[in-house]
């Protein structure tokens, strides 16, 4: 019996459908290419008009869609970057949130300055919402486990 108590338990789990992980996938991806080469209003586009994003290790707390614009054209006029993905998961909560979780590498480098080159590795934990069959970013927090220089 408690076998299938086990089990039944472990299929009231929410799963994500396919076409939903598909667009939340493309999101994460895309993510990496935009911020990289991309336009503000292409990165605008990733994000909810409320979105925040952080990354407490630098004490960056962002809210709507002005501040992650305003820091998107800081950090490009800035930096030079190079984001890679190299895994992610889009899953829905116990609560019934689409989250994502990912790893990423940052190679980044200043571009009026003749300096090291920083590479940033950490995760992206993600709210997502789907609005008009697109998969938005809600939240976006930025985790940097480690900062090397090349």
């Amino acid at each position: 019996m408690l076998p299938l108590l086990f089990l039944a338990g472990c299929s009231s789990t929410s799963s994500v459908d396919e076409n939903t992980k598909r667009l939340c996938e493309n999101t994460l991806y895309q993510y990496t290419q935009i911020r990289d080469k991309g336009t503000t209003s292409q990165y605008l586009s990733l994000f909810t008009k409320d979105a925040s994003f952080t990354v407490k290790r630098f004490g960056i707390e962002l809210n709507g869609s002005k501040e992650l614009a305003d820091r998107f054209e800081s950090a490009r006029t800035k930096n030079k970057s190079v984001h890679l993905l190299t895994s992610g998961d889009v899953y829905v909560s116990a609560e019934g949130q689409l989250k994502a979780a990912s790893n990423f590498i940052l190679f980044m480098k200043e571009k009026n300055a003749d300096v090291e080159t920083k590479v940033l590795s950490g995760r992206y934990i993600d709210n997502l919402v789907i609005s008009n069959n697109k998969c938005l970013f809600q939240t976006r927090d930025v985790i940097v486990d480690r900062i090397d220089t090349l």
